[in-house]
């Protein structure tokens, strides 16, 4: 598993945990907030990105940037 790959499921197991659980945690008096939804949406959508791009990488794929001539 790359890096990409492993912070991609960090991140889905955190949104996991907010649905699950909710967004706030109380025990013994304290309240604790999770992280915010939307962060961690706009964080998922990220690493979906790089984890592909690893996945392309890996197997060989690379970009090709065509330059015309001048």
């Amino acid at each position: 598993m790359t890096d990409a790959q492993q912070r991609l499921a960090d991140v889905r197991a955190a949104i996991r945990d907010i649905l699950e659980k909710g967004q706030t945690i109380q025990k013994d008096g304290r309240k604790l907030e999770r992280a915010d939804l939307n962060a961690l949406r706009q964080l998922e959508s990220q690493y979906v990105r790089e984890a592909g791009s690893d996945t392309l990488n890996q197997r060989g794929y690379r970009s090709r940037l065509i330059m015309s001539r001048i």
